[in-house]
């Protein structure tokens, strides 16, 4: 479980939820926080060793450093249920699809909930809040990227009016999977 860090009092509550944007102190919490939810998602369908490789690359702290400052292309925002952080997204202008071109989109790079949470409408509250800050810096279109095994996510989303617009590889370790590419206008 992860324990009480780098909380603060710059925090937007929503629906009673916490939520506030990264900073580079962060980072260790980000990375805890990325690996335990990647794992509950994801670690029964894969193999350790593809896991493993994918969580090196990707949630180690100087790499979540370098992200978060990288505020040109790159923000984050944790969720805090009793000041335990308790979801996350991170949010990305840097490699959107040919199909989006001239629509300013940002991607959902990433959206996870720590399965304890996940009856408690954090990943409403947080999706919401995307959409408010994409609307408020002027972005056009959010997209993301889901695998095509993950039914709740997809439903999730379509739920909140995101429809498929192609397909494009994920790798994950070794293993080659298929994500759906998924958008909605702001």
């Amino acid at each position: 479980m992860i324990v009480k860090k780098y909380f603060c009092n710059n925090l937007t509550l929503m629906n009673g939820i916490l939520i506030r944007q990264a900073t580079v102190q962060d980072a260790t919490m980000i990375s805890e926080l990325s690996i335990a939810t990647f794992r509950e998602t994801y670690a029964e369908f894969n193999t350790a060793s593809n896991m493993d490789a994918y969580i090196l690359k990707h949630f180690k702290v100087a790499q979540l450093e370098e992200e978060i400052r990288d505020e040109d292309q790159n923000i984050f925002f944790i969720t805090f249920v009793d000041e335990v952080p308790a979801a996350y997204v991170k949010l990305s202008v840097a490699n959107s699809p040919a199909a989006l071109q001239g629509t300013r989109p940002i991607e959902i790079e990433r959206f996870y909930v720590l399965k304890p949470y996940q009856e408690q409408k954090l990943g409403s509250t947080l999706m919401s809040y995307c959409l408010s800050n994409a609307i408020r810096k002027g972005y056009e279109t959010l997209w993301l990227g889901v695998w095509q095994q993950n039914d709740k996510a997809i439903a999730f989303y379509e739920r909140w009016g995101f429809e498929k617009f192609g397909a494009h590889i994920f790798q994950l370790g070794n293993d080659e999977q298929s994500d759906w590419l998924m958008k909605r206008r702001c």
